[in-house]
């Protein structure tokens, strides 16, 4: 039960850790402990093909650049450690392929786009979506051999202003997902990349998916830190804290107690493998009215490869829900304001380009974080049997998923 509003007191609590250390490890120093670094968790953290992650993640849909990103030119994409280019051609069709074209190696990011396709500019075959190859212009005239050569090649869809690419086997090809938040009637959308940790962030892609399932972050990082980047000080207040697990995600309920006799409530759901959805952060705990929302923004945080990682996001908006993420780059802050004022991209790349979990000493707050690694593995193994992990689906009628976060701001009882 709560018993009233707790402000965080960092001294006290730095307090009551040393008095626990003091018992245990503290009688070690760190030789060998500090300079010994085990191997990481390969089979959570390494994208590769073949890698049990990475084919996990080939099984669904990964925002790959935005819609408006495809104009005149090529554009060249890294993506679970595969080189890409996205176009789309002239007549509006978006396509992925490899990036090196499959004659002499000339990366398509230079290449020409044409009505139906990319023309490589080094002997000018030319591509079409599917990666078939419609012209050879070197080749005789009565040549077939454009119909024996195919370049390599990925689906591709747009939605809400991003597009997509399905990087699997293409017998298992599911439906790329909608969201219910994302569609709500009279709501635009605005697409962007999350350039909060950098436009790369370098570091593995798990350690900022796990960011969204953990609650006492926003308590110590963002309490501590009132007014860092849209967090308000009633993130100050110790919360109660419970987990749910679902179909294909997991959900925390952060219940806190304010001033003045009111309650903010905050649920956000982490969707294996690497989707959220987050309510907005900015609350001061005093409207219950216009506090009182679902979450209007889905986030996807996308593998360049094992140790770089690229975010973005959609939005909901309307005249009234102005969005809450900024869209454009953020300017690197000075060493020393980060050390004063850490936000998440501190706290998660510095834990290394990939955190060791071997190092890992989980408590109960990591409740979360457990739980979403846990479903992470047994989505792997169903995969590795041949199974469609949960959250693929092929039936039109199920294609919206259903979202849980929100935010809800009332009187106490």
């Amino acid at each position: 039960m709560r018993t009233g509003a707790k402000r965080f007191q960092p001294q006290q609590q730095q307090g009551t850790q040393l008095r626990v250390l003091s018992m245990s490890s503290q009688t070690q120093s760190g030789y060998g402990r500090n300079a010994i670094v085990p191997a990481e968790d390969a089979a959570l953290t390494r994208v590769g093909f073949g890698t049990p992650m990475g084919e996990l993640l080939r099984r669904y849909w990964h925002p790959v650049c935005l819609s408006a990103e495809l104009g005149e030119l090529p554009k060249f994409l890294r993506i679970l450690g595969e080189e890409l280019v996205a176009y789309r051609d002239r007549s509006g069709r978006v396509g992925v392929l490899g990036a090196h074209c499959c004659h002499r190696g000339t990366s398509l990011e230079y290449g020409r786009i044409e009505e139906n396709g990319l023309r490589c500019c080094y002997h000018g075959w030319l591509f079409n979506a599917e990666g078939r190859c419609l012209e050879q212009p070197g080749e005789p005239p009565d040549s077939t051999y454009n119909e024996r050569v195919s370049q390599p090649w990925y689906p591709a869809e747009e939605y809400h202003g991003l597009v997509f690419v399905y990087m699997g086997p293409l017998e298992r090809k599911p439906l790329l997902p909608h969201y219910d938040t994302l569609e709500q009637e009279s709501a635009g959308h605005v697409a962007y990349r999350n350039h909060s940790r950098g436009d790369v962030v370098r570091c593995n892609w798990l350690q900022l998916q796990e960011n969204a399932i953990d609650p006492i972050h926003t308590f110590a990082l963002h309490g501590y830190n009132p007014g860092v980047f849209g967090f308000t000080d009633i993130y100050s207040i110790l919360p109660e804290i419970d987990y749910s697990r679902h179909d294909h995600s997991i959900t925390y309920e952060r219940d806190a107690l304010l001033p003045g006799d009111r309650n903010f409530l905050r649920v956000v759901e982490a969707f294996v493998p690497n989707v959220r959805s987050i309510p907005p952060p900015v609350v001061e705990g005093k409207d219950p009215e216009k506090e009182t929302e679902r979450a209007r923004m889905i986030g996807w945080w996308v593998p360049v490869d094992d140790e770089n990682t690229v975010g973005f996001h959609i939005e909901a908006v309307s005249p009234d829900r102005p969005m809450f993420q900024p869209t454009g780059p953020i300017p690197d802050r000075p060493y020393e304001e980060t050390q004063r004022t850490p936000d998440d991209r501190e706290a998660q790349v510095s834990q290394r380009p990939i955190a060791i979990h071997a190092l890992e000493h989980l408590a109960t707050s990591d409740r979360g974080v457990i739980m979403f690694r846990r479903l992470l593995r047994e989505c792997s193994r169903m995969v590795e049997n041949g199974d469609d992990p949960p959250g693929v689906n092929r039936d039109p009628t199920k294609r919206v998923i259903e979202s849980k976060a929100r935010n809800a701001v009332s009187l106490a009882e």
